[in-house]
């Protein structure tokens, strides 16, 4: 493992306010729109439990590359999930009834991990969701979301740096994983648990915010029937991929423009280590 490859970047992004934001944030789209708000208020609360979680082991870790890696792991991500604080306030400023509640039962839920959980499980649903979380980064890059001309640009910059460094630590809580356990069969019943964990959660925080946007700013704001039906069944590939056998994030081919955007966001960034 090339720890060099997980940069460990503190940016500084433009922050939205609440005053004038429109749900529509990632390519004018509402079902992606409110699928990464949904992501960015559940980063807030997922990522400082995998931090948490990881250095919780991180003394277990025979293997010294492995373990700086697992340290660089848990930099990126405290980054990402201060940044996702600052826009989430937006999100929850905006007026959404029970939203706010929904954030606070997800945060009692992780609380709960860490109060009543083992190592085992801890590290199993960080690689679960990892595993996962790196073939949606991979596949937005892809795609272009987060430069859509009707992307707005603080929101598109946050997750496409985002996204860039999950798959740059890609592989870390897969290897984490199988240093201290190994074995498929709790592996891929934690991916399940984690997917589902978080895929309930967006659910959630679409019908909530969905329906005050409708009446608010008017139906690009609904989720049509077609939509629904494609959230529900597009991640179903890279979930029963992330459960085979012998999977690992490192098989996974990443074109090389995600080292060109990972160039640029080191060359913006405020500090580099």
């Amino acid at each position: 493992m090339d720890t060099a490859g997980i940069p460990v970047r503190r940016m500084a992004f433009e922050r939205p306010v609440v005053e004038g934001f429109h749900p529509l944030t990632i390519g004018g789209n509402s079902a992606l729109s409110y699928t990464h708000s949904a992501m960015s208020l559940y980063a807030e609360h997922m990522e400082p439990f995998l931090v948490k979680s990881v250095r919780r082991v991180i003394d277990r870790v025979r293997d010294p590359v492995l373990r700086e890696a697992v340290d660089r792991f848990c930099r990126q991500e405290a980054q990402h999930y201060q940044h996702h604080t600052d826009f989430n306030k937006v999100i929850l400023g905006h007026g959404y009834p029970g939203l706010a509640e929904r954030v606070a039962r997800l945060k009692a839920e992780f609380d709960g991990f860490l109060e009543q959980r083992d190592d085992r499980f801890r590290i199993g649903f960080a690689e679960g969701f990892e595993s996962y979380t790196t073939q949606t980064a991979l596949h937005a890059l892809k795609v272009g979301w987060y430069d859509n001309e009707f992307t707005l640009e603080p929101w598109g910059q946050l997750f496409k740096w985002h996204m860039v460094e999950e798959i740059e630590h890609r592989a870390v809580a897969h290897d984490l994983y199988a240093h201290l356990y190994g074995g498929w069969a709790h592996r891929a019943a934690m991916c399940w648990v984690a997917q589902r964990h978080i895929h309930g959660f967006i659910g959630d925080v679409i019908r909530l915010m969905s329906a005050v946007d409708v009446p608010r700013h008017g139906p690009r704001c609904r989720i049509t029937p077609k939509a629904k039906f494609w959230m529900a069944v597009a991640p179903m590939a890279l979930r029963l991929r992330a459960m085979r056998p012998g999977y690992t994030p490192a098989e996974l081919e990443v074109p090389a423009y995600v080292g060109h955007f990972g160039a640029d966001f080191s060359r913006r960034a405020q500090a580099i280590s």
